[in-house]
């Protein structure tokens, strides 16, 4: 082959990969607006598992708020650091004193809240850009092994396809993991730390950049054991090896598991326990890739 045609083959290659990198961008863009449009939908779905667990009402009334006519009331507002004082059963409520919000045992008031006026459109480019990304991705990943696979062997070409699904399923596993085991259960352990007096507020852009983080961390940290095959596919790692050090393994998950989940030992466990057997079956599943790589070895020979 000349230099001129290995030129015009380069040459090639890029005008495919433009087009390729094009195509995706389009989608993308087209994605991102589409989920802008239904954004309100969007984030009625992400914040979806906080609902049976929070009720959500208005501003809670305090007691004087609503004075005779021809009078007006005024509050005093407890000392900083100090809960108000509530009202004992069939007492009233001395004049000029704001009651504190009785401790129900029902679901926590709470209020959806903002701090500026530019908040509402920056959360709707965030799940424009988020879902965009989400719903843009298949496609963009299929014009990229649309663009290597030519250049593949068989074999690799199923590696490839293998790996590609078992990290799509897995990381779907990670998110319902996130979406309907952590959130339900651990928001409301969480909220029995703050007292009664307090008045629970969630601001909506921190909460959904939680909700999203927490998300994608499940969904990574479930790419575990997809890891771990491939470095055995390598010969990086052998099952023997996995099992020897099975001990230090489940420790560096528990310190994953305590860096990509909330601060209290129960979404830390919520993520450990599915971890843990993951990487149980990933022993298990390293004897089959062994004895295959073997196999193909000796039909090679």
């Amino acid at each position: 082959m000349t230099e001129e045609e290995m030129r015009m083959t380069f040459t090639e290659h890029l005008g495919e990969l433009r087009d390729r990198l094009v195509r995706s961008m389009v989608i993308l863009a087209v994605a991102a607006v589409l989920c802008f449009v239904f954004s309100d939908q969007l984030l009625n779905v992400i914040v979806q598992p906080l609902k049976p667990i929070l009720a959500v009402v208005a501003a809670p009334d305090t007691a004087g708020a609503t004075p005779a006519a021809g009078t007006t009331a005024t509050t005093t507002p407890a000392p900083e650091g100090e809960a108000p004082p509530a009202a004992k059963e069939g007492e009233a409520v001395p004049a000029g004193t704001a009651a504190a919000p009785a401790k129900t045992d029902g679901p926590r008031p709470f209020n959806w809240t903002v701090l500026n006026p530019f908040e509402p459109i920056k959360v709707k480019l965030k799940i424009a850009s988020y879902g965009g990304l989400v719903l843009a991705f298949p496609f963009i990943l299929w014009q990229l092994c649309a663009f290597i696979f030519p250049g593949l062997k068989p074999s690799e070409r199923k590696l490839v396809k293998t790996l590609l699904f078992g990290c799509a399923g897995l990381g779907v596993l990670g998110v319902s993991v996130a979406y309907f085991g952590v959130f339900p259960l651990v928001l409301p352990y969480l909220l029995e730390w703050t007292p009664g007096w307090v008045t629970v507020q969630l601001r909506l852009d921190e909460t959904l950049t939680i909700i999203v983080k927490c998300l994608a961390g499940f969904a990574l940290a479930f790419q575990f054991p997809m890891v771990v095959l491939v470095l055995v596919y390598m010969d990086l790692l052998s099952p023997q090896t996995l099992r020897q050090h099975r001990k230090v393994v489940i420790v560096c998950l528990s310190v994953a598991a305590a860096f990509l989940t909330p601060p209290d030992p129960l979404s830390m466990m919520i993520m450990l326990v599915p971890l843990v057997l993951l990487y149980e079956a990933s022993i298990w599943a390293s004897y089959i890739v062994v004895r295959r790589r073997e196999r193909a070895a000796d039909a090679a020979q």
